[in-house]
């Protein structure tokens, strides 16, 4: 059965009220050989679950384990088919997904690995650094292949950058002398707290857990809406140390993410994928209109986002 076919029957019972679901790991480890090829494998593929075993005194050969819709093994968390548009291989990759370097993303220069350019069944651990050796490779064939024409640096730009990227420490210098009681800041917010929006966000309105991952245009349009806002807030993120500088711009590096999922979802027109999320007002799959790739583009200078969609080449028919 399908992964997203697999999370969708269980959340089926969890609404009618049959839950909590438990994994009975201890009908099957019921040796000490098969008990470590477990416990590898779940290392392998989710090191949460094995986290869950030892922090809830769960021993798997003894006593099964709650499951929850967001664990890879319910939710085939590696074959959602999304990431960056890269460029293929070519021993396999049609030759209009193809213009450079091996992994290489649309911006020149940036290669992405694993993940980063989409799902994959076999991008667990040990794929996960075939790919970042596949990409590397790549990486450093360019960088050689450009030989005495290096890029140039713009030094004005360079002090822009860093200006921003160091502008929540500026802010929290400034704004800690308003507090007025604990951590209340009238002038500046945490990473924390923009996480907290981000989070509470993405799961009410972009088909989140508390919906069921079910979600709609109303919905999605009214995400955009306080994604705007908390866009304008993170201009006021405050960062009292180095480690909360990373944090903050951990956030800002996922709202982008996030409003990413949140346009495709909303320019998808189908529920292709019933248990990974569902559009109420399309509740169903349309091969003829969306066998297609989603693509987005970002204009940083306009501000505005084009959606397009790209053709499905099957490489096996």
């Amino acid at each position: 059965m399908p992964t997203c076919l697999r999370n969708h029957a269980m959340i089926e019972e969890i609404k009618a009220g049959r839950g909590p679901i438990y994994m009975h790991t201890q009908e099957v480890l019921d040796s000490r050989e098969k008990e470590e090829i477990g416990w590898e494998d779940f290392l392998d593929m989710t090191v949460g679950q094995a986290v869950v075993w030892a922090s809830q005194n769960i021993d798997p050969r003894e006593k099964p384990s709650e499951l929850i819709t967001s664990e890879p093994y319910v939710m085939g968390s590696h074959a959602t088919c999304s990431g960056a548009w890269a460029s293929g291989p070519e021993d396999v990759a049609p030759s209009d997904y193809q213009w450079g370097y091996n992994r290489m993303t649309t911006v020149e220069g940036l290669f992405g690995a694993g993940d980063t350019i989409g799902g994959s069944a076999h991008k667990f651990s040990s794929g996960s650094f075939t790919e970042g050796r596949i990409a590397g490779k790549a990486a450093v064939k360019y960088v050689t292949e450009m030989g005495a024409n290096p890029p140039q640096l713009d030094e004005a730009q360079v002090r822009q950058l860093e200006q921003a990227i160091f502008k929540p420490r500026e802010n929290y210098e400034v704004g800690r002398n308003e507090i007025v009681a604990g951590t209340v800041a009238p002038s500046y917010i945490s990473p924390l707290q923009g996480l907290q929006r981000l989070e509470k966000l993405m799961d009410e309105y972009v088909g989140g857990i508390s919906t069921f991952y079910m979600t709609s245009e109303p919905m999605l349009q009214r995400g955009l809406e306080l994604m705007a806002m908390l866009k304008e807030d993170l201009a006021h993120i405050g960062a009292e140390d180095m480690h909360q500088l990373q944090r903050a711009w951990e956030l800002s590096h996922r709202v982008w993410t996030s409003e990413a999922v949140l346009r495709h979802t909303l320019y998808r027109q189908e529920t292709r994928w019933p248990g990974y999320y569902y559009r109420g007002d399309f509740p169903r799959l349309d091969d003829a209109g969306w066998h297609v790739f989603t693509a987005s583009q970002y204009d940083a200078k306009t501000g505005e986002w084009q959606m397009d969609r790209l053709p499905v080449h099957h490489i096996i028919e």
